[in-house]
């Protein structure tokens, strides 16, 4: 039987606001955050799942809430962001200058000891198989995690070999993300959440 795994990105937050680099600074999401996953609760049909799992970060455990209020997540650290470590609370005040760090970033060229592209696409991949099996070990056959866009999209990449400059393309919007479809521990394929699946 295929394994279904659900990604989803945590709202809005301060950080995304500010065009700040915080990948493990736990930062907490807008009250426009906040509005924008109630609406989005009422129109998407995300994915019915067997287990929850969040990202240990605020603003992840605090989207998981209010998505999915009758469910309870187990939180692991296992899902975060990128790790900027010293570039922590980095601000990129411009879309070029955004465009500039991660043009260099996806070649693992650091500015400084934050993690490479390498790294995260390595742990991404290793992180979600070790939890499809152990899902799978229980008889289960769907999951939802609920984690942060780098992951996501170094996680894409890596399982299904894309080129790496798609991490500057693959933008995924806050409170969506992806299904992938899993045979055994084989990727098969992915889509994206859309959005208004469900009337309001």
């Amino acid at each position: 039987m295929d394994f279904t795994l659900t990604l989803v990105r945590h709202g809005e937050s301060e950080a995304n606001v500010k065009h700040m680099l915080s990948g493990w600074m736990d930062v907490p999401l807008t009250v426009n955050g906040r509005r924008a996953l109630e609406e989005l609760r009422m129109s998407v049909d995300y994915p019915e799942s067997e287990e929850c799992f969040s990202s240990s970060l605020t603003r992840c455990i605090d989207t998981f809430h209010i998505l999915f209020p009758s469910k309870k997540p187990v939180i692991s650290d296992d899902f975060k962001e990128i790790n900027f470590h010293s570039l922590e609370g980095h601000i990129l005040a411009t879309r070029d200058e955004m465009m500039s760090y991660f043009s260099s970033w996806i070649k693992d060229e650091t500015y400084r000891d934050e993690e490479t592209m390498t790294h995260l696409m390595e742990r991404s991949r290793r992180v979600i198989l070790n939890t499809i099996a152990n899902v799978e070990g229980t008889g289960k056959h769907s999951a939802l995690i609920v984690t942060h866009s780098g992951f996501m999209r170094a996680l894409i990449i890596s399982l299904f070999n894309l080129e790496r400059s798609c991490f500057l393309k693959m933008f995924v919007p806050n409170g969506l993300g992806y299904v992938v479809t899993f045979r055994g521990l084989e990727p098969v394929s992915y889509r994206k959440l859309e959005r208004g699946s469900l009337p309001i």
